[in-house]
């Protein structure tokens, strides 16, 4: 008599990984698409960040004159300067006519007052975000301090970038440019050696000649500025976001 044959149970082994297979795959995808998505969102955030701070700087001109200039030109102090200004802890002051003006706290000679004199933002809180939004209204800024909120940064958190004159007798005359330069490194760069620092000058700025300087002297774009893709060691300015026409 036969028996009938016992019912199969459980996969094989070729069914396993035909599943396993079709899971990575959707996987992939699915990460893929949520990476772009997270891209374009991350792009739309600082393009609007860039429209923030090239209005806040026409306004900040229409007021005080001129753009937001930098104390001494050093890298950390133009993304300091910049912040300081913008939110109204110091402002651009001639006081001696035929030399470049100088970057003064707000409130200089009026420190003793009670209450303190309002601080002029020229942008609204929390509008374009900064390294430590906690501590954007602190005191902590005085007597050449590096304050804990100083820089502005972007939506893959690095510092946004800017250049424009200095306000030294030898620097200021160097910049050529009607307007000031204004970057984010966007969505391809070279990690920074720790959480938080600021990315590689290349990541920001063509280091090639320009109207006879570079242009972080001069503020003259050369024309190879989007040609660097950096190959696969950076750096790469080909998809940077800036405040000047492509």
């Amino acid at each position: 008599m036969r028996h009938p044959l016992a019912r199969r149970s459980g996969f094989t082994l070729i069914e396993l990984l035909v599943v396993i297979g079709i899971i990575g795959l959707l996987s992939a995808i699915t990460f893929g698409l949520f990476r772009s998505a997270n891209s374009s969102r991350n792009k739309s955030k600082s393009r609007g960040d860039i429209q923030a701070i090239a209005l806040a700087c026409q306004s900040y001109r229409k007021t005080y004159g001129d753009f937001p200039c930098s104390a001494t030109g050093t890298d950390e102090r133009f993304r300091r300067d910049l912040l300081d200004q913008l939110i109204g802890r110091k402002i651009i002051r001639t006081t001696t006519p035929g030399s470049p003006p100088t970057l003064e706290n707000y409130d200089k000679g009026r420190e003793s007052e009670v209450p303190k004199p309002p601080m002029r933002s020229f942008l609204n809180l929390g509008e374009v975000n900064t390294n430590d939004n906690s501590k954007l209204g602190a005191d902590d800024w005085r007597a050449g301090a590096t304050a804990a909120c100083r820089e502005f940064v972007d939506a893959w958190g690095n510092p946004y970038d800017y250049r424009y004159r200095v306000l030294t007798v030898a620097k200021y005359p160097e910049w050529k440019s009607p307007n000031f330069l204004f970057v984010c490194a966007s969505a391809n760069y070279v990690e920074a050696a720790a959480e938080g620092d600021m990315l590689s000058l290349g990541e920001y700025w063509d280091p090639a000649a320009a109207g006879g300087t570079t242009m972080l002297r001069s503020g003259i774009v050369p024309a190879t500025y989007f040609e660097e893709n950096g190959g696969t060691t950076g750096p790469f300015r080909a998809d940077n976001l800036v405040n000047w026409s492509n």
